[in-house]
């Protein structure tokens, strides 16, 4: 782990038994709790609803996410009144498959802290998955309402665009993503997602703009650069095309000895983890960010790119909440279960979003 401070989840014991009956019969969930019966080699169990909600955390890293289901349905167990742990049990469903109980778990979570953003933009991600676009469109406007970091707010705004993009509103989504670049002027993504609704929009002079935009920024991409060729073959601009796929595909193909933080992949390219970067309110509050291994399950398709993560840390300086908000799937658990492990100095409540890079090296 570094160091950073830049950028950018007897009688009594029968009347015990008698009310976790109750319980158990309300809530249509309560099979998932007392299920937790793993561990973690060389740490002692958890105890707390926090510290079971961490557990969860960090199995998701490890990928068994039936142990992190049966870690954060303990943590509800013990404090039936932590969004937190809710919104971790419901983060785990849906990363199963799982999305109505899921989506279940976050609606109590938002019930119990109603003007959480983090929440919202977790549950507008699991609507859409489920198809309800105007669900998911609603929960990323009360996500942008309640957020309060610039980079935060911008996130959730590109992803309500890209909702719009999937009706075919594209005025509405370039609308948007152009609020997303105001807030996060120097977010490479944010410019190429703009470029493909331009793009789709059959303004590709504007998307070509935007890509060059997000090559300086992030000049070692080869996804801008492939986005920069289809928009330069629609023009009929063929030796352009051809020199940004050519590049693209040597950005995809280097080869290099692997330093730590790397991973070589069965074509011989190395995949390097780089310096993860905290954004918003929690660049200031900087303790330690947990950089993430890449996971094994994303080297079978060279899963890259950036994976953005939206934090909420607690007065401790413990994260207490943190949710994919866009990347790559295969990366996103490893990412969110670093920021987990990060750490942040004492004070109010904030929030943000720590971002991880996967590229070839």
């Amino acid at each position: 782990m570094k160091r950073h401070s830049h950028f950018r989840f007897s009688s009594i014991l029968a009347g015990g038994i008698f009310l976790a009956a109750i319980l158990a019969c309300s809530n249509p969930l309560s099979r998932y709790t007392k299920q937790y019966k793993c561990q973690v080699a060389g740490k002692p169990d958890p105890h707390s609803a926090y510290e079971f909600v961490e557990r969860g955390m960090e199995h998701v890293r490890a990928e068994e996410f039936d142990c992190a289901l049966g870690a954060c349905s303990e943590a509800i167990r013990l404090d039936s009144k932590s969004a937190t742990a809710y919104a971790c049990r419901g983060a785990v469903l849906a990363n199963k498959g799982d999305y109505l109980k899921g989506l279940a778990d976050l609606d109590y979570a938002l019930k119990l802290q109603p003007e959480n953003g983090d929440i919202y933009h977790s549950r507008a991600q699991v609507q859409d998955k489920l198809g309800e676009t105007d669900k998911a469109i609603a929960d990323s406007t009360k996500a942008i309402e309640f957020i309060s970091s610039e980079f935060g707010k911008s996130v959730a705004f590109a992803f309500r665009a890209g909702l719009y993009q999937k009706q075919g509103e594209l005025d509405q989504a370039i609308k948007d993503y152009g609020e997303a670049i105001r807030l996060a002027p120097d977010f490479a993504y944010h410019f190429a997602h703009r470029g493909r609704a331009y793009a789709e929009a059959k303004e590709f002079n504007k998307a070509i703009a935007d890509y060059n935009e997000a090559i300086k920024l992030d000049p070692k991409s080869p996804y801008f650069l492939r986005d920069r060729a289809d928009a330069y073959r629609k023009l009929s601009k063929l030796d352009l095309a051809r020199q940004d796929e050519l590049a693209a595909g040597s950005l995809e193909g280097k080869s290099s000895t692997a330093p730590e933080d790397t991973i070589t992949t069965a074509s011989n390219s190395t995949i390097e983890v780089k310096d993860p970067i905290a954004e918003g309110e929690l660049a200031e509050r900087v303790v330690e960010l947990t950089k993430p291994s890449y996971p094994a399950i994303g080297k079978s398709v060279r899963a890259l790119g950036l994976v953005v993560i939206q934090v909420t840390v607690d007065e401790n300086g413990k994260v207490v909440f943190a949710s994919g908000v866009s990347g790559h799937p295969l990366l996103t658990a490893a990412c969110v279960a670093a920021a987990r492990g990060s750490r942040f100095q004492p004070g109010g409540k904030i929030s943000g979003t720590i971002s991880y890079k996967f590229e070839v090296k």
